[in-house]
């Protein structure tokens, strides 16, 4: 599985958004999958960092050094690379209207693994459906405050924390739900944003509950745990402040291009490889 995949996992579990005081997440992607030798492995994976400040979300991921930056007025995503000085904006409608392309290419794959008629097509079949339209069983410990979707080789066990504001809730399930989509546009090899979306509802049941830790395990289909960490901080350092004001200035200026999201992409992989 990829670093990509890995990171995806992230996309639902990043804390909630304040508005007025700010808040700092630092996330730790952790694999705790079992190894060849039926031992556990513990290992970091990924870290990022966001900070969430008068309404809008900065994401910085350093191993990538990528930041994306949510803006719900603006009702778009700002990609920014900033050492290549490279930034591309993806609004909302866009998003959409690649869901619904995808939803079209992928029911013609579907169509043509039926056709094979191969055990391992239909297999195969069977998971791309659920991620269409996942079904989960879902149980809840209000004393423990643990909350579990499960399914087929797809189980999210959370650890939820009481929060008193109800709207920073709701903020913030509905800033990981566009996170969600967006990543299923820039990482197309990755997990459908379906399966996330279901378990962001899943916590808007619980009433005023936030993720502080999410484990995703796809067992016994692929031999996979991974983990995500928060810690949260209510309001920003001196520093934060800093890196957001560098981050808009470096955006302002005139060093940075402004280019389509596939030159972005293809950037990013190049840069990766």
């Amino acid at each position: 599985m990829s670093w990509f995949r890995f990171a995806l996992i992230a996309a639902s579990l990043i804390p909630s958004i304040a508005h007025g005081q700010g808040l700092r997440i630092s996330t730790e992607i952790v694999d705790i999958s079992t190894g060849a030798d039926g031992k556990p492995v513990t290992q970091v994976l990924s870290g990022s960092l966001t900070l969430c400040h008068n309404g809008r979300v900065y994401d910085y991921v350093s191993s990538v050094d990528e930041l994306v930056i949510y803006d719900p007025i603006e009702k778009s995503f700002t990609l920014l690379r900033p050492s290549r000085k490279m930034a591309a904006i993806v609004t909302f409608d866009e998003i959409i209207q690649h869901l619904q392309n995808r939803d079209v290419k992928t029911k013609q794959y579907l169509d043509e693994l039926s056709a094979t008629g191969l055990a391992s097509s239909a297999k195969e079949a069977e998971m791309i459906r659920f991620q269409m339209n996942p079904r989960f069983t879902e149980t809840y410990d209000p004393v423990e405050g643990k909350l579990v979707l499960s399914a087929h080789s797809f189980t999210y066990r959370v650890d939820t924390r009481k929060w008193d504001d109800a709207e920073q809730v709701d903020r913030y399930l509905t800033y990981r739900d566009w996170m969600a989509r967006l990543n299923s546009v820039l990482h197309p090899e990755g997990l459908f944003p379906e399966t996330r979306l279901a378990l962001h509802d899943a916590l808007r049941r619980q009433k005023n509950r936030m993720p502080i830790r999410v484990e995703l395990d796809r067992r016994p289909a692929i031999s996979s745990r991974l983990r995500a960490d928060h810690r949260l901080t209510v309001g920003l350092m001196n520093s934060d402040h800093d890196q957001i004001a560098q981050w808009e200035d470096l955006l302002k200026g005139k060093d940075v291009a402004r280019v389509p999201l596939i030159r972005y992409q293809q950037n990013a992989l190049v840069s990766r490889r």
